[in-house]
């Protein structure tokens, strides 16, 4: 087994690098300690993306590096099958939401009936106990209610520092003993009710939003960059599948859209259909991308510029097209045109 990890619990330090709490130290798994205050990762991988790992410190101090603990005794243990939460625990988060700043926040830029009508969809829920925080419950194909992130925002519709699992919180209170968390997609539940086009973002709030503005596909969120994984889509293999990842700085690591472009090439070989979108990449401006900017945050600031619609390249040419001859439009509705694809061009 690996002798340094990252360590697993919900604990996390000040980034040496950002100053934030959103630091995950790595942990000398023989000796049980941590291996030093700056060896670690931050998770906000696109604003920070620090990522001091064993092998450079080792590296840098000019030791050996062992990576490997041989001791057979240390072997790690089979993985355990999946807990899940009760409904009980489900349903007792469906209330106070005149209480919880995010839905606050939805309600001055949306109608309250697509608010709620939201609400019931995701089962988005209120943490009283924790903040007022926003509760974003993982609830599989199977109904099986997987996880409960806890996410607190400011009035303006930003995540704050402070997140939390359910899980880790009756863990702390002793309400529960255990928990195996086994996370899926964020509104994989929804997968059965609407046969739509599937699209992926990284939060649960990019995901709730965009399902008020576009309701044409069913929106699923990965929870992060790094929760795109073969095994949490595996389900959503007979359906079509849009990616939509944040925007990020371009320098210290590959950026959201190429690691995610990466993965959605070993996807696609694997029989899925498949593909990504390059539209914050085109759009969006560099200031944009320094706020690490996502396709809810670039929607909600254009809302009333630009149509309420997602326009793929291919469309956009069209509609270019047409600006510069109306007749193309007759001659689409005339003949039925369409695309290389086989698709109805639709002006």
């Amino acid at each position: 087994m690996y002798k340094y990890t990252l360590e697993k619990k919900s604990l996390k330090h000040i980034c040496p690098k950002c100053g934030k709490k959103r630091f995950v130290r790595y942990v000398d798994q023989e000796k049980k300690e941590y291996l030093s205050n700056e060896v670690g990762r931050c998770d906000r991988e696109v604003k920070c993306a620090y990522h001091y790992t064993p092998k450079a410190f080792f590296k840098n101090r000019g030791q050996l590096y062992e990576p490997i603990i041989i001791n057979k005794d240390l072997q790690p243990k089979s993985k355990k099958g999946s807990s899940f939460h009760s409904d009980r625990d489900l349903q007792d988060t469906l209330m106070d939401y005149d209480k919880n700043i995010f839905i606050i926040y939805l309600k001055t830029q949306f109608e309250n009936k697509e608010v709620q009508k939201m609400i019931q969809d995701y089962q988005v829920g209120t943490a009283s106990y924790w903040y007022n925080s926003t509760v974003f419950w993982q609830i599989d194909e199977n109904k099986n209610i997987r996880g409960a992130k806890i996410i607190k925002y400011n009035h303006s519709g930003k995540r704050t520092q402070y997140i939390n699992w359910l899980h880790a919180i009756q863990l702390k209170e002793g309400k529960i003993s255990s928990f195996q968390l086994n996370q899926c997609l964020f509104g994989l539940h929804l997968t059965k009710k609407y046969q739509k086009t599937i699209a992926i973002v990284e939060s649960e709030k990019t995901a709730c939003v965009m399902s008020l503005l576009f309701d044409k596909y069913l929106w699923l969120a990965t929870g992060s960059l790094k929760g795109l994984t073969k095994e949490k889509i595996e389900c959503l293999k007979e359906r079509k599948i849009i990616l939509y990842p944040d925007l990020g700085k371009v320098g210290e690591t590959a950026s959201p859209f190429e690691q995610w472009k990466v993965k959605c090439n070993e996807f696609e070989k694997s029989g899925f259909d498949i593909g990504i979108s390059d539209l914050l990449e085109q759009k969006a401006t560099s200031l944009h991308r320094e706020k690490g900017y996502d396709l809810a945050d670039y929607f909600l600031e254009n809302r009333n510029k630009k149509p309420r619609k997602i326009i793929s390249t291919h469309q956009q040419k069209y509609i270019d097209f047409y600006l510069k001859n109306q007749n193309l439009k007759t001659l689409i509705d005339v003949f039925d045109l369409q695309d290389e694809n086989g698709n109805r061009i639709n002006l």
